[in-house]
Formats: C-alpha cells, structure tokens, sequence
C-alpha cells in the first residue's frame, strides 16, 4: 500500500516540495488546469507537461481524478453531444496511456459532491464542511461556487432519474471500458457523496455496496477500479459498511485508490472531523485493509481546516499523512 498526498486542483511547488519532505513517492492531482479553453480532451503534450511537473519534486503523478465537467456533463445527463464527448474521453485516456499515467479517476453524479457549509466549528476552533439534509432540501450548496465537477444546473434542463442514469453510466462504460483496458489506463469511480437516494431533488447512484456490484458487471473489465471513499460509506453506516466494502471489493483487487477520512453524525446530518473521532476505528480499518491484501493508493482527502493553515490545508495534510503513515508501520510490525 502507498501512503500519498495530493487531492489539489493547481499547481503548488509548496505542496509537492512538502509532499516529497514528508516521505510521500508520488502525488495525485484532482482536475489539474491543463486543458485550454478551446479543448475537449487532455493533450499528450498537456499530460506530460504535467508529468515532468511532478518528476521534478522526485515524485510519481500516480492518478489524476475526474476531468473538466465540460468533458464529462453530456455523458452524465444522456443528452446531445454525448457520443463527441466519450470519444474525446478515450482520447484522454489513450493520451494517458501513451504518457504513462496509470489510473483516472471519475464520479458520475451531475450535482457533484455537496455541502451545506463549509466553516462548520470541530475541535478548538478548527472548521471542516457538513452536511444537513433539511438545508440542501431548501437549495443550500456551499461547494456551488466552485464546484468545478457540476453540471451547469439552470442549462441541464431536467435532471436523469437513478434508471435514466445507469441507462447513461452503461452507454459510457460499454464504450469507454474496452479503450482503457488496451490503454493499459484504470478507470476508477467515486461513490456520490452525500451516499442518498436524493439531494435537493436530484436522484443518484454510486450509493451503495450493491451499486458497486452493479458497474462492475456492467463494465465487465479488467479496467473497472473503485476509488473508495471510506468517508462516504462511513456516512453510510458507519464502520461496517466501511468493512463491507473491504470485505467484497479489496481483497479482489477492485479497488486501485482510498480516501482515508471520516464524520460524526449521520447520512442526513454529517460533519467531517479529524481522525480517530468519527463513525469508525481508523486503526480497525487499516488492520483491515493490511490483511485483505490491499496495494493500491491512499489519500488522506477533506481534512478539517487549522485556523493558521494554508488553502490547500499544509498542516492538516501532514497530521492526516503522518497518522495514516505511523497506523500502516504499526500494524506492519506486529
């Protein structure tokens, strides 16, 4: 298993130059600003740039997670322009191939990830994003405006049902899973977070352990990988649905990335904390992963704001990083 950071949306000297101190080998980016305005899909020329980017902190670009929503918003909703849109996405993933970047990683939810608030108190004045079902009912989205994986809400016209969206996620992965597959390029999904059937109106998918089931029949290759969120199945039900998904997907080689982080509260009424204080024993989870076999990546991801930190979170990263680091040697040397 390898401990990285990353989870940025720019390009940070600091954060890499830090990643690369701390001890971490490689780094992972989340929709890096390397596509023109004019582009549809990520040039090889793009992809490498961003590459020998990365090589220059002696680090390894291990994944990039979820392309612009300008790639990606047509195949979502099933409308006009989608079959444009899967060919530029194999264009994407080829390029990725030829430059050697092994795994991408996507979502498929048109109102993205969502949170009421962001600046929620948690310990001694640190803040971290919540979510209150009650307040998204009403319109509250507090990741609108830069939400950069949404679909544009007053230009979608009427948004897919859960059938309509699986009838949009197969069409996506009949196509697009062969291509990745000669690629030699993982094409890993993120679970839809909050995990409910409805937000503000909106039906999902990539809700469940039994959704997960369902896509990879669908994708029937050896392509289809999952990016495990244990914080979005830890808002499901806690610890056991986090085991759960350990128990049916990790020990098959299934899953190629973890976001390693938690909540207190609940699915409809949740706030991200530090970890150690959530729905979960982190150390039960990690003992787990370790016996299961697993050898994929893992991420610290959402970490709850210090009322000194930077935007990306430079010291909350390293406490989350140093954590997971110190739980994997461990459990290693028992």
């Amino acid at each position: 298993m390898k401990i990285i950071l990353g989870a940025i949306k720019e390009f940070n000297d600091d954060a890499l130059l830090m990643a690369r101190q701390l001890g971490s080998e490689g780094f992972h980016f989340n929709t890096p600003p390397i596509a023109t305005s004019d582009e549809d899909f990520w040039t090889v020329r793009a992809l490498k740039w961003l590459k020998e980017y990365t090589e220059k902190f002696e680090l390894k670009l291990e994944m990039i997670e979820n392309v612009p929503v300008r790639f990606f918003d047509k195949i979502m909703l099933g409308t006009e322009g989608r079959d444009e849109q899967i060919e530029n996405y194999i264009k994407t993933i080829q390029n990725m191939g030829k430059v050697g970047i092994p795994i991408l990683g996507h979502h498929f939810c048109p109102t993205w990830a969502w949170r009421t608030a962001i600046n929620t108190p948690v310990r001694a004045g640190a803040t971290a994003s919540s979510f209150n079902s009650a307040l998204a009912e009403n319109g509250v989205n507090a990741y609108a405006v830069s939400a950069k994986h949404m679909v544009d809400m007053k230009n979608a016209g009427t948004l897919p049902t859960a059938k309509e969206l699986w009838k949009n996620y197969e069409y996506f992965a009949r196509a697009v899973y062969p291509e990745a597959q000669k690629a030699g390029v993982k094409l890993i999904v993120h679970p839809s977070d909050p995990p409910l059937e409805k937000v503000a109106g909106a039906e999902r998918i990539f809700i469940s352990v039994e959704d997960f089931e369902k896509a990879e029949k669908i994708a029937d290759s050896s392509a289809f990988g999952i990016n495990f969120c244990i914080g979005t199945f830890s808002q499901l039900g806690g610890e056991q649905k986090v085991m759960e998904m350990i128990e049916k997907f990790v020990s098959r080689g299934k899953v190629q990335m973890i976001h390693f982080r938690d909540v207190i509260g609940t699915v409809e009424d949740f706030t991200e904390c530090f970890l150690g204080e959530g729905r979960m024993n982190p150390a039960r989870v990690m003992k787990a992963l370790v016996e299961s076999g697993y050898d994929g990546l893992m991420l610290d991801d959402h970490v709850p704001f210090l009322t000194t930190d930077t935007r990306w979170g430079h010291t909350a990263r390293a406490n989350a990083f140093g954590y997971l680091r110190g739980m994997l040697k461990a459990i290693e040397s028992i």
